[in-house]
Parts: C-alpha cells; sequence; structure tokens
C-alpha cells in the first residue's frame, strides 16, 4: 500500500471516531427525545424547508448557503419534457449546451467544459471527451433535482470546479411504495421507456430500481450525407438501498450501469466518408455512511467507484486505408469524509478529506495515464450578527491538493452572506480555483504520417489557475414574486495552448519530420457578466421565469473573443394550469445573439463571423385522469433552430403516457 493512500486510511480512521464520539456526547445533551431527520417516519415535516447539499458539501437549508444555488427539483423536470440532463439545462438562465457529434457539453459562465466539474450524488464524474462531460447519458428517469452553484468551487471541490459545479441527485424515494412508469414516441425516431419501483420492506430498509431506455435517429443539416447530430441509442438501470442502523446513522449502497451508442457519418478531406461508432459503457457504485444528531453535528463518509469506457471505430467507406479504432478505458476511485460540527451557535466549522485515484488506459497515450490525489478542506460559517430577520455571515474556506502527477495545489476562498430582512439576501464570494492538466494533455502521442504532423504531450505541463469574483442579491418580496441578479468575472492564467514547430530538421528526436504540435502553460483569458432572472407566481394556476445573460470574453493570447459564446442569452419558462380540467401548458423557450466564431478563408486566413439569431420553442401539454395517470404530448425545437455552429435536433413531435403509484 502507497504512503498517500496509508495516510488517507488513518485519517479516514480518526476523523470517523472523532465525529462520532462527538455526535454521541452531543446526543447524550441533546437527550433521547430528539431523532435525525434522516431517520424514517411517517410524520410530514412541519414546513416545506428546501435542502441543498452543493454549496456546502453537507445537507443545509438552502437559505443558510453561503453560495447561492439553483434547484431543478423532481415536479420540474417531469413538467419539462426534458429526456436527459442536457436538455433539462439548455433553457436555464447563464448556462449555455454545445452540441457535437460527442454529445451535450455544458459551457458555464462563457467557460469551456473542461472548467465546470460534474458531479453524480456528490462524486466525479469520469469519461471526459476532449474535456466535456456528455450531459445527454443522464437520463431524467434516475434524477431527483439538479443543483447549479456557480462560480469558483475549487476551495470545495479542487480541480476543474472554476466555472462552477452541477451536482445531479439520483431519485430518492421515502415512500412505503412507490412505481413509476413512463412510455413516449416521437417523429425521428425518438422514444423512450422509463420505469422506478421502490419500497420499504422493513422500517429501516428502504428499497429502489430504476431503468430506461432513450433512443433517437441522427439529423444532418445542409442537404450533405454527413450528420450534424448521432444517432443515440442507450439504456440504463440502478438500483439503491438505504439502511438506518439508528435514529442517528444511515448507510446508502447505490450502483448504476449505462450503455450507449453513438453513431453518425463523418466527411473528411477530398470528400471522403467515414461511418463513426462510439459505444460507451458507465459503471458507478458508491457507498455512504452518513451519522447526524439533533445537536447539529454530521459525518459523511464516501466510498465511489466509476469506470467509463469508450469503444471508437471510424470505417472509411470504400476503403481501410484511414480506418480507425480506438478502446479507451478510464478508472476513478474516490474516498473521502466531511465532518461539520456546530462550535457555537455563532460559529460552524466543516473539514474534510478525500482521496481521488484515476487511470486511463488509451492508445493514443504513450503510457497509461494514473495519478494519485489526497485533499484536506476547511469552511467555517461565522455569523458575525443575527437579530429579527437579519444576519451577516462571513465564510472562508480553503484546500490544498496534494497530487503524484502535477504536484499540489492551493484554493482558498472567502464568501460574505447577509441576509436584509425575509425579503432580500446579498451574496459576495472571491476565490481561487484550478484546472489540472489532463491524461491527454500530458501523455498524449498521435502520428498522422499522411498528413505530416504528430502531436506529443507534454508530461512538464502545470495547473492552470483563476480568480473569480461574484456579487449577487435574491429577491423573494412575497411567495408569489421573486428575482435575483449577480455580477461575476473570472480571469485565468497559464491556460493550456496547443504550439507547434518543425521537427524535420531536429536528428535528436524520435519524431518523424513534419510539424510537432504539443501544449503548453501560455495562454491567459477572462469573463465577466451579469445573470438576472424574474420569477411570477400565482397560486397552481401559472408560473413564470425569465432570465437574461450578458456574458462578454477575451482570449488574451489571440487579442479577441472567446469563440461560440452567446453574449446576449435570454431564457423563459411558463406554466399555465387549469386545476378544475386538470390540464397544464409548458413552454420553454430560449434566444441566442452575439456568438462569434472565426472560420479559416480560401487563403487560410481566419476572418470572424458573428452567427444569427438563434431562438429555440419547447411546448408540452398534459392531462391528468387523477394522481395516477398523466397523457401528454410536445414539440421539441419548434423553430427548428439550429446551423452548422450547433447540432440541435430539428423540430420533433412526440406524445406519451404516464402511470403513478
Amino acid at each position: 500500500m502507497n504512503a498517500p493512500c496509508a495516510s488517507l486510511i488513518l485519517l479516514l480512521a480518526l476523523g470517523f471516531v472523532l465525529g462520532w464520539r462527538v455526535t454521541r456526547a452531543s446526543a447524550q445533551q441533546a437527550g433521547p427525545g430528539q431523532a435525525s431527520a434522516q431517520q424514517p417516519s411517517a410524520q410530514a415535516p412541519v414546513a416545506p424547508i428546501e435542502i441543498v447539499v452543493t454549496g456546502s458539501r453537507l445537507p443545509q437549508a438552502s437559505a443558510r448557503s453561503p453560495v447561492a444555488v439553483e434547484v431543478i427539483r423532481r415536479t420540474e423536470i417531469e413538467r419539462s419534457g426534458a429526456r436527459d440532463a442536457a436538455e433539462l439545462l439548455e433553457e436555464r438562465a447563464g448556462l449555455q449546451l454545445s452540441r457535437s457529434f460527442r454529445g451535450s457539453e455544458l459551457w458555464l459562465r462563457g467557460l469551456d467544459p473542461e472548467y465546470s466539474l460534474i458531479l453524480l450524488d456528490g462524486e466525479r464524474v469520469p469519461g471526459r471527451v476532449d474535456g466535456a462531460i456528455d450531459l445527454g447519458r443522464f437520463g431524467v428517469e434516475g434524477i431527483e433535482r439538479i443543483e447549479i452553484v456557480r462560480g469558483p468551487s475549487s476551495a470545495l471541490y479542487g480541480s476543474d470546479a472554476i466555472g462552477g459545479v452541477v451536482n445531479i441527485i439520483p431519485r430518492e424515494s421515502t415512500r412505503e411504495l412507490e412505481a413509476d412508469a413512463m412510455a413516449s414516441a416521437g417523429t425521428r425516431g425518438v422514444y423512450d421507456v422509463t420505469g422506478l419501483i421502490a419500497g420499504r420492506p422493513l422500517p429501516s430498509l428502504q428499497l429502489q430500481a430504476t431503468g430506461g431506455l432513450h433512443q433517437a435517429d441522427a439529423f444532418a443539416r445542409g442537404g450533405g450525407p454527413a450528420t450534424a447530430g448521432s444517432a443515440r441509442s442507450q439504456w440504463s438501470g440502478g438500483g439503491r438501498a438505504s439502511l438506518w442502523l439508528d435514529s442517528e446513522q444511515r448507510l446508502t449502497l447505490r450502483g448504476e450501469y449505462r450503455r450507449g451508442t453513438l453513431e453518425g457519418i463523418d466527411e473528411g478531406a477530398g470528400s471522403a466518408l467515414f461511418d463513426r461508432t462510439q459505444q460507451q459503457e458507465q459503471l458507478e457504485t458508491g457507498l455512504r455512511h452518513d451519522l447526524e444528531t439533533g445537536a447539529g453535528v454530521e459525518l459523511s463518509s464516501r466510498l465511489a467507484y466509476s469506470q467509463f469506457r469508450e469503444q471508437y471505430l471510424s470505417d472509411q467507406r470504400d476503403s481501410d486505408q484511414l480506418d480507425r479504432y480506438e478502446d479507451n478505458r478510464e478508472h476513478s476511485g474516490q474516498v473521502g469524509s466531511v465532518l461539520r460540527v456546530p462550535v457555537a451557535p455563532e460559529h460552524i466549522t466543516t473539514v474534510g478529506v478525500e482521496q481521488l485515484f484515476q487511470r486511463l488506459d488509451s492508445e493514443r497515450l504513450s503510457r497509461h495515464g494514473q495519478r494519485y490525489g489526497l485533499a484536506l478542506f476547511a469552511q467555517h460559517q461565522w455569523t458575525l450578527f443575527e437579530h429579527d430577520q437579519q444576519a451577516l455571515e462571513l465564510v472562508p474556506g480553503v484546500r490544498g491538493d496534494l497530487d503524484s502527477q502535477f504536484g499540489n495545489a492551493l484554493s482558498p476562498k472567502l464568501a460574505l452572506r447577509w441576509q436584509l430582512g425575509d425579503e432580500l439576501v446579498v451574496r459576495a464570494s472571491y476565490g481561487r480555483g484550478f484546472r489540472a492538466p489532463s491524461f491527454q494533455e500530458l501523455l498524449l502521442r498521435f502520428e498522422n504520417p499522411s498528413v505530416g504532423y504528430l502531436v506529443a504531450g507534454n508530461p512538464e505541463l502545470g495547473v492552470e489557475t483563476s480568480h473569480g469574483a461574484d456579487v449577487g442579491a435574491q429577491w423573494q418580496p412575497s411567495e408569489q414574486l421573486g428575482g435575483a441578479l449577480a455580477f461575476f468575472r473570472n480571469d485565468l492564467s497559464y491556460m493550456i495552448a496547443i504550439v507547434s514547430s518543425e521537427s524535420e530538421q531536429d536528428a535528436t528526436r524520435a519524431e518523424p519530420p513534419g510539424t510537432l504540435f504539443t501544449y503548453d502553460n501560455l495562454e491567459r483569458a477572462w469573463t465577466m457578466g451579469m445573470e438576472s432572472s424574474l420569477q411570477v407566481r400565482f397560486d397552481d394556476a401559472f408560473s413564470s421565469t425569465l432570465g437574461y445573460t450578458f456574458t462578454e470574453t477575451w482570449d488574451g493570447e489571440n487579442e479577441r473573443r472567446l469563440e461560440g459564446r452567446a453574449r446576449h442569452r435570454w431564457t423563459t419558462a411558463t406554466r399555465i394550469a387549469h386545476p378544475a380540467w386538470e390540464l397544464e401548458l409548458g413552454v420553454r423557450a430560449a434566444l441566442l445573439l452575439g456568438r462569434t466564431f472565426y472560420v479559416a478563408d480560401e487563403s487560410g486566413d481566419e476572418e470572424e463571423v458573428v452567427a444569427p439569431a438563434q431562438a429555440q420553442l419547447d411546448l408540452r401539454v398534459a392531462k391528468h385522469f387523477t394522481r395516477h395517470l398523466e397523457l401528454f404530448a410536445g414539440v421539441d425545437n419548434l423553430l427548428d433552430a439550429g446551423d452548422r455552429y450547433s447540432g440541435m435536433r430539428p423540430a420533433t413531435f412526440y406524445g406519451g403516457l404516464r402511470g403513478r403509484y
């Protein structure tokens, strides 16, 4: 056993013992009559307090979170008509989805996908392709809610969390018996079948199983044979078991397997056509122990393992000269503990430790990539003032990462939460973030002798760093009206860039003659902007959210705006219901303006192109027959938005049936 692993196990054991002793003592002080919120109970909660976990890594009322956390709840997920996490996020304020043959990528606050951290139940998701996680892998049938934290979050989560964090929370039933099934079909080969069944065979045991099957045909734009969007066929199955050991402890075991295939046609040089197949498999397992006392002390320990495999086949039509097959496998193991202790009524301390193991086997790497990481982090919530619905909190935090691949990184953060009565909350934060170089950037070796170039990784790369600031306010004068406004800026340094050099006269290197491309820490960039939203609601008959985001970016290396970012983005989601008829209509829309791209002209020089405005409109109508049965129909992308810069699926009509018990 290596030294970092042994030290982590020792720290976990020590933290568990200390947490156990503290919680035992707290429980004795609290008295036997107090029980944890995690213990199953037949009683409904006294007040509907929304709990989030992403802002502090442990459950906390969203109103007291040190950073703003946007939550997409299960009811909203079902009403949206979205099939996967990508469709669910694409019309949210401040988020931008980019589609390609690889799937759907998330751009958060004007930053590339590699600067946004995607979590599944609080654990890192493996399987980045060209730096991005395909959010189309995650069908909504297994999602209870999605929590979104914008802005630098490396102080809690480490690498990749420069732009923010998206945490996909799996469904968790608490009922004695629950069943949910849905089937739908539509144009363009779209169909979906999903199901959930859950029950409590014992008072202290909850079991759950979910599954889904999704299908959609490929599509082309522009009249040529090449496809703009891949055909997707995937299925998934998973289970979850929760065991309450007593009123304060719970063990949770989860597992899920996903398998999907993306197929399309690519056009190469000389109009050569390639049939492309990407078969992806993902396995996720996790074991969690939660301990909570009535005195507010909480300890959560986790052990997780994930594996992602992609088999890539590019088959040239009428020839096998440029055929290519790759088998890429990524393994990820995570173990850690988080302890929160209320030191005093005005002081709450959170400390944690975690270790990450990653391994990537790929034919494109000069050798397999392997990385061990150990991290310690701490956060302290200090209430400076609290009286009569007014409070002022200061939240400093810091995280230290030790990595076998790139060395170490320190990520401090300072947040301020100022509650001005029960209507207005102001939050401000400043933090440092970092992104570790990927295995491809460190170890890639790809040779293309027919064109005459070689791409080689640089094992001497350092981490990219950022400084980020965020100031925002949430206003809720009544249950019918609310709004939010935030300003942000991110400055990135030592960004990893591709550099080239001629290698034909270098006799000391083993590379073939031609152009050598590699990576170096050279670039600088920044993004800044404003996000705003307004919510209006009238009873259960009408609700609407309108959002506007302005994003400005700058590429310091090339002295121009970053490519593909929408400068202006409007979004809206509206629900109109007729309770007497049990009928509801949902409308979601997004408008993007000011997307800049750089396209090579006939002479090889790049020219700036501003893409036309892109308007997306989704409609869904549902009719309920009692609370057990629902018929629905809708259309996605009614305006048939999409161009050469965005692989949006053309207008698709669908209908289906959902049953619940």
